[in-house]
């Protein structure tokens, strides 16, 4: 075989490589799952922040008597974990059916009951803040709420990621809120017409030996 025609068939062999590697990379980045942080710009978002750098805080939300866009209540019940320095979001108006900001005046009562987990011995200082609004305006610590208490430790939970998970089945809350047992607190969220929201304090932090109830 011929110089000329070895060269030709490397070149031809490069060039087939080239594109199954294309394409490959093509169906690769085709089959990655969604990013599951992304939120709808101008919707309403409540978040929360662990600022503590010694343990994660597993956090069980229940808002109460919320409306949804056709005008019916409901609760809204979410179970997250965060890791020290991380945050957790939700997608309130997503949640309620409202396609961006929840209509100004819009005021619901928000039940927060926190665990402290950690490889740490004693007990942990929880600093939280819980902070609201459309996500150009989610990040105002001027209304943010802060949250500082004091418990024992926890377990350190095999959980390595911030996550939440919201459900409107009072069956799915009630598994949420079985076996958290420390802090609770109650908040009033108001929207305001600027998308921002304000966060009034109703219960200060206290302990609980039973979430379920209130």
């Amino acid at each position: 075989m011929s110089r000329r025609i070895m060269m030709n068939r490397n070149a031809i062999i490069l060039v087939i490589v080239a594109i199954l590697i294309i394409v490959g990379a093509a169906a690769f980045m085709m089959r990655q799952p969604a990013n599951t942080g992304t939120v709808t710009a101008g919707d309403t978002l409540l978040a929360i922040d662990n600022h503590a750098a010694d343990h994660q805080i597993h956090a069980v939300m229940v808002i109460e008597n919320v409306s949804k866009a056709d005008g019916t209540l409901t609760n809204i019940y979410a179970d997250s974990w965060i890791q020290p320095g991380g945050k957790v979001q939700m997608d309130i108006s997503k949640e309620l059916g409202y396609n961006g900001s929840l209509p100004s005046g819009t005021s619901f009562t928000m039940k927060m009951w926190c665990d402290p987990h950690g490889n740490g011995t004693g007990n942990a200082t929880l600093n939280m803040t819980v902070h609201g609004g459309t996500a150009d305006k989610l990040m105002d610590e001027t209304r943010a709420y802060l949250l500082t208490a004091s418990h024992e430790f926890y377990p350190l939970s095999s959980i390595t990621s911030d996550q939440i998970n919201t459900t409107q089945d009072p069956a799915k809350g009630a598994e949420f809120l079985k076996g958290i047992q420390s802090i609770y607190v109650e908040l009033l969220i108001t929207v305001n017409p600027d998308g921002t929201v304000t966060i009034t304090q109703l219960t200060p932090p206290v302990l609980c030996s039973l979430a379920a109830g209130g």
